[in-house]
């Protein structure tokens, strides 16, 4: 029993030694000497503008206020960190010798400022001084004693990101941050939060260790990033000089990723279907050490539709450039459309076409390539079977060639162009082959009165903000041919041969072999004159034009109703008129009375022109009958303009012989 009150008696006695001795230490001295061994390790400046005291609760250690270190030389933005205060705890062990236990290190108040200019030299990078015997010129060994910090706290911090290259500056304030490092060949494990622009966020890292981190080689790490509802983690190994990661990436965010506003990159607004409500990213990635970005196996979450590909990520240019493959098994793209609502979509609203502006800022967001294929895609209405498109933008101009889309039984190739510069413009230039029509045309125009497949060909420009304004100032050309087939609600033969209007409506149809035509488009007016329809014993052509901004139509047909062989028979004409969603139809009895007034007046004009030839015919015949008596001819040879002259000229001659000769 008294060897352990010994015991207890000697730990005592060396606890108030130690403690005697720790308040004997000149602390200003101990603060000097350490400020010139930071000096000769990092070449920076180390300074304490106030006390540095001794503590004893409720840590053993030291407490030292309005600590500095200089930055470096070539920057201009002052001290690279100011503290209010610091405070360390160390084990009272480490008053004995050894390894120094650091129980606690507290930094508050710190401000941090992180530079790094266009070349690459960073204000972070210090002075590296190895100790060298002048004796015999060679390194000294390293008789420091190792550091292990048990909790490692920074408060109320606010810290400055400058990359003069990018011509970046992010601030973050309130940063609360806390570590541990048992040494740096342990684990090591940080989290954090700050304010960035008023915005929380906050996360988390731990590494396998640190040294290797420091000494520049791939060090597996795992970092979780969270921001309001946005949440990011990267699982993988990295490397410090330079930047670069390989591993895996997940990334969640129902906020249309709102941070990556605060770095000056606008996120568009997304539609139901393609990110409205929440994006999801799962991949390989790879950053490599001159910045680029590359995605494998990865897979997108849009809501609820999911695509696969990979990306390759080129931020180091003007505009980032992405370049890259994504295919879908199905989509659901309710956003682009409105379902039972007749063919409407975003572009088309209840009125007629959509008038609200059209955004296309991001197509100024990045160039890049895109390889792009899905199976079915759903927009209300309207379904497409399939789609391979390949999309590739530059500086704010996006061309998606199809190649093909499969939709409606039919196949659309060709190209269409947005162009965001200098204000929206947009060519579509499709080829349409084989589309059964009455799906196709009640799915995009409202229209179910044609039942047939046809060829289309379709190359129109577009100028305008709006949709209404596109489709108003459309110049370019379009064709169709369609097979056998019908025209629903219409019985043309049928009101030829009656001139009666029942022939039209419900149950009413035209069954016909081929129709054709072709129209010219300017300023939204599709004008056409060669439609042809063809029957049994029914032929029709027709002319008019389609208004496609107010979306009408003004067309009449000549519809002729053969009676035999020879294509002679009746023609009554049919007018079309009204919006195309539900236009009239009806003998244009109008069209026929004008028909009928200029025949008559046409049968008039005739028989005058016949009367008034008749007349000069007579007058002439008595002319010449009256000139072949005084020249002494028949009036038979009188037949034309030569006759006569030779006549005449044939008799002066004979009556100038008869004056010279006395006859």
């Amino acid at each position: 029993m008294k060897w352990l009150v010994r015991s207890v008696l000697t730990l005592i006695a060396l606890i108030a030694l130690a403690i005697l001795v720790l308040l004997l230490v000149p602390t200003e001295r101990v603060a000097q000497l350490a400020a010139d061994r930071f000096a000769e390790t990092t070449g920076r400046n180390l300074t304490f503008g106030g006390p540095v005291k001794a503590t004893l609760w409720p840590r053993l250690g030291v407490r030292a206020e309005a600590v500095e270190v200089a930055n470096a030389e070539w920057s201009n933005e002052g001290p690279m960190l100011t503290a209010e205060t610091l405070e360390v705890g160390i084990a009272l062990g480490s008053l004995f010798g050894g390894d120094v236990q650091i129980k606690s290190l507290t930094v508050d108040g710190a401000k941090l400022v992180l530079e790094r200019l266009a070349d690459g030299r960073a204000n972070w990078e210090f002075a590296a001084r190895t100790g060298v015997n002048r004796a015999t010129g060679q390194p000294e060994p390293d008789t420091s004693r190792g550091v292990s910090i048990e909790s490692a706290v920074l408060t109320g911090a606010d810290i400055t990101w400058i990359d003069h290259g990018a011509e970046a500056r992010v601030r973050l304030r309130a940063v609360d941050l806390e570590t541990a490092l048992r040494d740096l060949d342990s684990p090591v494990r940080a989290t954090g939060s700050a304010l960035l622009e008023g915005q929380a966020i906050s996360m988390e890292v731990s590494a396998e260790a640190a040294r290797p981190l420091l000494d520049g080689a791939l060090t597996p790490v795992a970092m979780t990033l969270r921001s309001g509802e946005t949440a990011l983690r990267l699982d993988g190994r990295v490397d410090l000089d330079p930047p670069s990661f390989e591993g895996r990436i997940e990334a969640t965010s129902s906020d249309r990723f709102r941070i990556a506003r605060l770095f000056d990159v606008e996120v568009p607004e997304l539609p139901q279907g393609l990110g409205r409500e929440i994006v999801a990213l799962k991949s390989a990635i790879t950053l490599a050490p001159g910045g680029t970005l590359h995605l494998r196996d990865m897979v997108v979450e849009l809501d609820r539709n999911r695509m696969t590909g990979a990306l390759d990520i080129d931020p180091t240019v003007e505009r980032p450039r992405i370049v890259g493959t994504l295919a879908a098994e199905t989509l659901e793209l309710d956003g682009l459309s409105r379902r039972e609502q007749g063919g409407e979509t975003v572009l088309v609203s209840e009125t007629g076409w959509g008038r609200e502006t059209i955004d296309v800022s991001g197509l100024f967001a990045a160039d890049g390539e895109l390889t792009f294929s899905s199976g079915p895609i759903i927009m209300g209405d309207v379904t497409l079977d399939e789609l391979r498109a390949r999309i590739t933008v530059d500086r704010g101009r996006m061309v998606a060639t199809l190649q093909p889309l499969l939709a409606y039984g039919g196949t659309v190739t060709g190209d269409i162009i947005l162009n965001g510069r200098g204000g929206l413009s947009s060519r579509v230039d499709l080829q349409l082959s084989g589309l059964q029509m009455q799906p196709f045309l009640t799915a995009f125009a409202d229209f179910d009165r044609i039942v047939g497949q046809a060829d289309m060909a379709i190359n129109v420009l577009g100028v305008g903000e709006t949709m209404q304004a596109l489709v108003e100032s459309l110049d370019g050309t379009a064709s169709f041919r369609l097979g056998r087939g019908e025209m629903l609600g219409l019985d043309i033969g049928g009101m030829v041969r009656t001139l009666d209007l029942g022939y039209r409506g419900e149950g009413q149809k035209t069954i016909f072999d081929g129709v054709s035509g072709s129209f010219e488009i300017e300023e939204g007016i599709a004008r056409g004159e060669d439609l042809s329809l063809t029957a049994e014993y029914l032929t029709v052509r027709g002319a008019g034009r389609v208004s496609l901004g107010a979306q009408t139509i003004r067309y009449r047909l000549l519809p002729t109703l053969r009676r035999g062989e020879d294509g002679s028979g009746i023609t009554v004409p049919i007018l079309i008129e009204g919006p195309w969603a539900d236009p009239r139809i009806r003998p244009d009895l109008e069209y026929i009375a004008r028909q009928r007034a200029e025949a008559e007046r046409e049968e008039l004009e005739a028989r005058a022109r016949a009367e008034a030839e008749e007349a000069r015919d007579r007058a002439e015949a008595a002319a010449r009958q009256k000139l072949a008596e005084e020249l002494d001819v028949e009036a038979e040879t009188l037949d034309s303009r030569g006759a006569v002259e030779d006549a005449i000229k044939e008799r002066v001659e004979e009556e100038l012989l008869d004056l010279l000769l006395g006859r």
